[in-house]
């Protein structure tokens, strides 16, 4: 079986082709969304998803979130003592879908098709790839977002048209131009920013707060932040059906209380909303069309559930904007459409997604500029060539050195390698090379250099890890990762409400602590007890009483503004 994943910044969502159709799987919570969040229990055992979400606040040394923003970088991110890269908490988020996709469905995954935004270079390619091999998972196949997307909604529309796909969601902004005719997808443009999404507009929030109480930010513990975060976050999703919004936090038995009103909020998030004007006009232009020529705007990710978010879309593509589908869940539903088509499954074998190139490919020529030899946005597979000169008498090599980008100057690009070609000496008659790059579908680059004089020819093979670890070191990695405790996958339930219940009890005072308290003492003696059954009726007894409980302040709060 193959299982197709959206790996998200957020969330992640996973999905299989079954009965015809696209399958959402749930996770053991009965949830599609899992979050996307890694942790330690208090019994150093690896938590993920919704548990490990409900700890970042209360214990925010030992639990990350928002890691898909550095993946392919050398950044290392802290769960207590020990540092993981994105790469590898990807791989705990990974593994914990498999998972839940191997118990609901019965069957072993063989296989995931990963999405990615369209925007992430080679080297954030890669780094997915790797996250799915540290897992011990086999991905063959990396599928841009949009493409996702697309597929999922000709699914469901099965009609001719070329839509304009915005992604948009917690940490990226793709957008891209598609042709949907018949059984094809064709993804024509694609641009975006891989540095904006819905958890810039909560930073915004947070930095707000930070200018309404000068010198706040020095004193606050990381659990004062991570509550500040979550605060911000709630402000944020409050301001979509309310004109005002705030929260009151408390430090030192002293609380400080922060408002926010929607006009305000659209002033902090300007510099934001003009960011996604730039990728709009790029796909338009270089897919050479016009908005008239759009036949429908789709939006997908979390961020496009905003209001204000759309609001300024319909501003900028003159023409009102809706939603036709799930933004939470096209990108997983297309990933499980691509799976069902590469299991070659009867009804659906036949649809053919066509793929492109996202950034120009390339080397670098005399006085460090950048020659692009396959254009960003040419389809996929492609091959290319271009002939190139030595630039001195005595020459006897030429260095090709290879990067990915769209800068004049090579090296304000993504290196990707190089490889030393040896030439006749170079003396009256200049010496050439002729440069072929051929690009595949699963992002493999070959380049062939052919000199020209004697007909040599230099073949070098660059893959989507090319700068990735050794089999050795990855072998070493998954041992690691694999040693790891994981939390027992029955006690999930009832721990999440602990942490949650914890979590009530740190923000209370008076009456309300105390209640939290009785609470809190009679569920842990029912676990303690270690009875399915009456774990069960008390797991539901407590989370109707924190529903309740929750509701109660969340109504009542905004009276003291």
């Amino acid at each position: 079986m193959i299982l197709g994943i959206d790996l998200g910044t957020t969330n992640s969502l996973a999905a299989v082709w079954r009965d015809g159709k696209a399958e959402l799987i749930p996770n053991h919570f009965g949830d599609f969304l899992t979050p996307s969040v890694v942790g330690f229990s208090d019994e150093k055992e690896i938590i993920v998803g919704k548990l490990a979400k409900e700890r970042l606040m209360t214990h925010p040394d030992v639990t990350q979130s928002q890691f898909k923003r550095f993946m392919g970088t050398s950044q290392k991110l802290s769960l207590g003592y020990k540092t993981y890269s994105a790469e590898e908490l990807s791989a705990f988020v990974l593994k914990k879908l498999v998972e839940d996709a191997e118990i609901y469905l019965g069957e072993k995954v063989e296989e995931v098709i990963i999405s990615v935004p369209a925007y992430f270079n080679d080297e954030q390619r890669a780094a997915t790839k790797l996250a799915g091999q540290l897992a011990g998972i086999k991905v063959e196949r990396i599928i841009n977002e949009p493409s996702a997307a697309a597929l999922a909604l000709h699914q469901s529309k099965q009609t001719d048209a070329t839509y304009l796909i915005i992604d948009f969601g917690g940490g990226t902004l793709d957008v891209s131009v598609v042709d949907a005719f018949l059984n094809v997808i064709e993804i024509v443009t694609v641009a975006g920013d891989n540095h904006l999404g819905g958890e810039d507009f909560t930073q915004v929030i947070v930095d707000d707060f930070f200018r309404a109480w000068p010198g706040i930010k020095e004193k606050m513990t990381s659990s004062n932040l991570a509550q500040l975060y979550q605060e911000a976050d709630k402000v944020k999703q409050q301001l979509d059906h309310h004109d005002t919004a705030g929260f009151k936090i408390m430090m030192d038995k002293e609380f400080f209380s922060y408002q926010l009103t929607n006009k305000r909020y659209l002033a902090l998030t300007k510099p934001l909303l003009k960011r996604i004007e730039m990728p709009l006009k790029r796909v338009l232009r270089d897919a050479q069309l016009t908005l008239d020529d759009i036949s429908d705007v789709i939006l997908v990710g979390g961020n496009t559930k905003m209001p204000l978010v759309r609001q300024y879309l319909s501003y900028l593509l003159k023409r009102k904007v809706s939603v036709s589908i799930n933004q939470d869940q096209a990108i997983a539903l297309g990933c499980g459409v691509m799976a069902g088509i590469k299991e070659r499954q009867s009804d659906i074998k036949d649809m053919v997604l066509t793929d492109i190139c996202p950034f120009t490919l390339g080397i670098e020529i005399v006085d460090g500029e950048f020659s692009p030899i396959i254009e960003r946005n040419t389809v996929l597979p492609s091959s290319r060539v271009e002939t190139y000169y030595a630039t001195r008498y005595g020459q006897e090599f030429i260095d090709i050195q290879i990067y990915q980008g769209e800068r004049m100057k090579a090296a304000e690009n993504l290196h990707l390698g190089g490889l030393q070609v040896m030439i006749p000496k170079n003396m009256a008659d200049y010496e050439s090379v002729d440069v072929r790059f051929s690009y595949d579908i699963n992002g493999i680059l070959e380049v062939d250099v052919r000199v020209n004089s004697t007909g040599e020819m230099h073949q070098k093979v660059f893959l989507r890890d090319h700068q990735q670890l050794s089999e050795e070191e990855i072998a070493e990695k998954r041992q690691h990762l694999a040693s790891l405790k994981h939390h027992p996958r029955e006690s999930e339930r009832y721990q999440l409400l602990l942490s949650r219940a914890n979590r009530f009890y740190e923000d209370a005072l008076g009456d309300d602590r105390k209640r939290l308290s009785m609470w809190i003492r009679a569920f842990e003696e029912v676990v303690a007890k270690q009875n399915p059954r009456e774990i069960t009726q008390a797991s539901d007894q407590l989370e109707w009483q924190l529903d309740a409980f929750e509701k109660y302040h969340s109504q009542g709060g905004f009276d003291d503004f």
